[in-house]
């Protein structure tokens, strides 16, 4: 497939991905994102709050400090409260990744379960190095991301007014997309035994339905970031807040669903490219039936009782001869 065709088949999955969480009643995983995103904006403001008010001590306290420690450790404080704003808003959408790598690890298995009766059985230290792996991943994206935004930055200088301003909004972002997408394409990588520069390889080789992937993704979080962070400033009349609350609510909303379902349509898409029922490190569903035969048969053989018990031969006779 081309890079049209995988971006199309990105977007198709999309939609069909809706339909898929309804239909297998997998839409419950939405309660993940939204307790997580919800606290890491309380958490983002809760910061942001406390780096305003080291500032405005530092404003007030700064003709009283008496010496250069005492104002050192005012700015240390500042500069670490404003260091987890950052965090906890700019970087959401990588700490969701990390955060809520087992249940859309989880998401992703039962997915491609469905579609192709493959299994695999619950392993506690699978699912560490999962979200290790999960983790080096998101810091490996963010360092690239923001190591081609710098770049981009440098560029746009060069350029004045309208074409600088396009320049610095639009490609950071559509660089974001990509990687994002490839956070979520990495948990599919992740059970086929593809080693991180294996998936490295692989996601370049089809960066179209990155994109994609990652662009619903960040699209329908950056909406509700910039209708929160603008609501403040709003009209305080009643039709104006009753219309914008509104949308902020759908926002939030889109924001998060959107983790679950680009898990599901990078699931659905990598199942189109790859067909995940070959994968040779998945158990088919068969297997484990008769794994489970096998193993009640040698419980039979070894422990009689459990054998169920037989019919009694005699009256079988009898009941022949009367007939």
């Amino acid at each position: 497939m081309n890079f049209f065709q995988l971006l199309l088949l990105g977007y198709r999955n999309y939609f069909k991905g809706v339909q898929f969480l309804i239909k297998h009643k997998l839409y419950w995983f939405v309660l993940f994102p939204m307790v997580l995103f919800a606290g890491i904006y309380w958490l983002g403001h809760y910061f942001e709050s406390m780096e305003y008010s080291v500032k405005k001590e530092l404003e007030e306290s700064g003709a009283h400090i008496e010496s250069l420690n005492g104002l050192v450790w005012m700015t240390i404080k500042m500069l670490f409260f404003d260091a987890l704003y950052i965090i906890f808003t700019k970087f959401t959408m990588y700490i969701v990744v990390i955060i809520l790598s087992p249940a859309l690890s989880i998401l992703s298995e039962k997915i491609e379960e469905i579609l192709t009766g493959n299994k695999y059985p619950f392993n506690f230290w699978q699912l560490v190095n999962d979200i290790k792996r999960g983790a080096r991943i998101a810091l490996r994206n963010i360092f690239w991301e923001y190591f081609v935004i710098v770049i981009v930055m440098g560029i746009a200088a060069f350029f004045g007014g309208t074409l600088k301003s396009i320049i610095i909004f639009s490609i950071p972002v559509m660089i974001g997309f990509y990687f994002y997408g490839f956070s979520f394409m990495d948990y599919i990588n992740e059970r086929r035994r593809l080693n991180i520069q294996q998936s490295i390889y692989f996601v370049s080789k089809h960066r179209g339905l990155a994109i994609a992937v990652g662009s619903i993704y960040s699209i329908f979080f950056l909406s509700f970031f910039y209708v929160f962070r603008g609501f403040e400033n709003l009209a305080t009349d009643t039709g104006t807040q009753l219309l914008w609350g509104t949308i902020l609510g759908i926002t939030f909303v889109l924001a998060t669903v959107a983790p679950i379902l680009a898990i599901t349509s990078a699931t659905l898409s990598m199942h189109d490219l790859v067909d995940l029922s070959k994968n040779e490190y998945a158990i088919k569903k068969e297997v484990l039936g008769e794994k489970k035969e096998e193993t009640k048969k040698i419980e039979t053989t070894e422990n009689p009782q459990l054998a169920p018990p037989e019919e009694d031969k005699s009256e079988a006779n009898d009941a022949s001869e009367e007939e």
